[in-house]
C-alpha cells in the first residue's frame, strides 16, 4: 500500500506469519535487502520496464547503478523490518544501543525515513501518524530538543537539495543524513542513525 504524502511516499508492510524453517530465515533476510535496492532505484529507469511491480530479480543489477548509499539504506531498511517484526536479537540491540544514549521509553519503533538523494526515490515505510506534536529530536548538544514532526519537511528538502540544508538548525544539520530514526512511541523521543562506509563521511 502505498500513499503521496507532501512529495513523500509511504510504504507499510507486514509480515503475517512466523520463520519456521532455514530457507525461509534466509529470505526473511534477504527480501528487505533487495526492496530496499529495488525501491532505491531512479523512477525513469524503473519506467522502461514497466515500474516496479515489473522489475525481475535478474533484471535488479542491470537497472541499478552502484553507488556508497546502497549500504546504508539496505542495512537500515533490514533493521526497519526485525523492529517491525519485533526480532529479539535486533530488539535487544537496539534497545541497549537507545539505553547508551538516553533516550527514555519502553515502546521501541523505528521510522525508515528516505527521501530523494540525487533523484533517486528511496523509502519510506511508515504512518505519519506515528509522529506527534510531541514527538522531539534528541542531538546530543545542549538546548531544548526540537520538534520532529515540525522540521521532517525540512529534512526531506536537504535530502534533495544542498541549499536547503543550511535552512536546518545548526544543532541538528547532519540529520538529513540519516535514513533510519529510532525511538520510543510512549514517550516520543527519537535520534537519527545512518550507516556510512566511507571514513570521511
Amino acid at each position: 500500500m502505498a500513499k503521496r504524502l507532501n512529495q513523500l511516499q509511504l510504504r507499510i508492510e507486514t509480515q503475517r506469519h512466523a520463520v519456521a524453517d532455514d530457507v525461509s530465515a534466509l529470505f526473511a533476510v534477504v527480501r528487505p535487502i533487495l526492496e530496499g535496492l529495488l525501491y532505491g532505484l531512479k523512477g525513469d529507469v524503473v519506467a522502461e520496464v514497466g515500474g516496479r511491480d515489473h522489475v525481475k530479480l535478474k533484471m535488479l543489477p542491470r537497472l541499478r547503478r552502484r553507488g556508497d548509499g546502497d549500504t546504508g539504506i539496505c542495512f537500515e531498511y533490514a533493521v526497519h523490518d526485525a523492529m517491525r517484526r519485533a526480532d529479539p536479537l535486533v530488539i535487544e540491540r537496539v534497545a541497549e544501543a537507545l539505553t547508551i544514549c538516553r533516550v527514555p521509553g519502553e515502546d521501541l519503533t523505528s521510522l525508515l525515513f528516505g527521501a530523494e538523494k540525487t533523484g533517486s526515490q528511496q523509502i519510506i515505510a511508515t504512518t505519519h501518524d506515528t509522529l506527534t506534536s510531541d514527538s522531539v529530536l534528541l542531538y546530543g548538544s545542549a538546548g531544548r530538543p526540537v520538534k520532529l514532526r515540525k522540521h521532517i519537511s525540512g529534512i526531506a528538502e536537504a535530502f534533495r537539495r544542498p541549499q536547503a540544508r543550511a535552512a536546518l538548525p545548526q544543532s541538528f544539520s547532519g540529520v538529513w543524513k540519516a535514513d533510519l530514526f529510532l525511538g520510543t512511541l510512549d514517550e516520543q523521543k527519537w535520534v537519527g542513525t545512518t550507516v556510512k562506509i566511507q571514513p570521511n563521511d
